[in-house]
C-alpha cells in the first residue's frame, strides 16, 4: 500500500505517533539529575514506571509503523457473491455432408457388359453363360481385380489326345469346351454315342470333386458326371456335330491332384476337344 492509498484517519494515526516518538530522546530516558535525600525511603517504583512506559511508547511506535506500511491482504466481504460462470454459447449444427449416393441396383461396374462378359473387344460371351470362352468375368474364385482369389491353386487341363493345355482355379470360374465329333466312317453313323471322361491324371475322382455341364437345345446348363453320355444319334457321313461342356472346381477339390484330362470318344468316327 503506499502513502496515496492511506485513509485520512489513517494519516492522521501515523503523524500523531511519529511526532510522539519523536519526543523520546536519550536525554529524556534518564533523569536530570539524581534525587537528593533517602533514596531508599522514596522508593523505586516512579523511575521503574517511567522506563516502562518510555519502553511500551517505542514498541507501540515500531509496531504501528509497521503494520500501517505493509500491504493488506483485504478478506472477501462475507456475503458478496461470487461470479457466476457464464454458460456455453450453444452453435447451431452446420450443415451435414450429404451421403454419396449408392449406383442403381443392377448396374454394372465399367468395363463389363449387363450379361456378366468382360467387355473386352475380341471376346464373345458362351451361349447361355456369362462369361467370355475358357475365361469368363470374375466369379467366386476371382478377386476383386478379376485375378486369383486368395487360398485358391492352379490345376492343368489338358484335352484329348493332342495334349492341349488350359488351367482351371479351385473355386474359380468355369472353363468351357466345345467338343466335335466328326463322322469319318464312309457312311452314316446309326446310333452313334458320344461320351466325355474328365479324369484325374495319377488319382481317382469321387462324385462332386469336378462340376461338369452340358449346354442343352434350350440353352440351359444340364449337370453330367465327370464321366457321361453326351448324346445318342446318328451322324450322316462326312457330317459333324458339336457338344458345349463346361467344367469347374469347387474348393474342396482333392490337393493331391494337380492334372486333369479331357477325353471325348465316339463310335461315329474322329473326335477333337478345343
Amino acid at each position: 500500500m503506499t502513502k496515496n492509498e492511506y485513509t485520512p484517519t489513517e494519516e492522521r494515526l501515523i503523524r500523531a505517533l511519529a511526532a510522539r516518538a519523536e519526543q523520546v530522546t536519550p536525554h529524556s530516558l534518564r533523569p536530570a539529575a539524581p534525587p537528593t535525600g533517602n533514596w531508599a525511603a522514596r522508593g523505586r517504583a516512579p523511575l521503574v514506571l517511567a522506563l516502562a512506559a518510555s519502553v511500551a511508547s517505542v514498541a507501540l511506535v515500531g509496531t504501528a509503523a509497521v503494520s500501517l506500511l505493509a500491504p493488506s491482504e483485504k478478506a472477501p466481504v462475507a456475503g458478496t457473491p461470487s461470479a457466476v460462470p457464464e454458460p456455453p454459447v450453444s452453435r447451431p449444427p452446420g450443415p451435414s455432408a450429404p451421403a454419396p449416393s449408392a449406383p442403381p441396383v443392377g448396374s454394372a461396374p465399367p468395363g463389363t457388359t449387363p450379361s456378366g462378359g468382360t467387355g473386352v473387344p475380341g471376346t464373345s460371351p458362351d451361349p447361355g453363360t456369362g462369361t467370355g470362352t475358357g475365361t469368363g468375368g470374375t466369379g467366386p474364385g476371382s478377386g476383386p481385380d478379376g485375378g486369383p482369389q486368395a487360398g485358391s491353386r492352379a490345376v492343368t487341363v489338358v484335352l484329348g489326345e493332342a495334349g492341349a493345355t488350359r488351367t482351371l482355379r479351385t473355386g474359380g470360374d468355369p472353363l468351357t469346351l466345345t467338343v466335335t465329333v466328326l463322322n469319318t466312317t464312309g457312311g452314316d453313323a446309326e446310333d452313334a454315342t458320344d461320351n466325355l471322361s474328365v479324369a484325374a491324371e495319377g488319382g481317382t475322382l469321387s462324385g462332386g470333386d469336378v462340376n461338369v455341364s452340358l449346354l442343352a437345345e434350350d440353352g440351359s446348363w444340364r449337370p453330367i458326371g465327370h464321366t457321361a453320355r453326351l448324346t445318342t444319334a446318328t451322324l450322316p457321313a462326312g457330317e459333324s456335330r458339336t457338344h458345349r461342356v463346361r467344367i469347374s472346381l469347387p474348393e474342396g477339390f482333392p490337393a493331391s491332384v494337380t492334372r486333369l484330362r479331357v477325353t471325348a470318344f465316339s463310335n461315329a468316327g474322329e473326335e477333337t476337344i478345343t
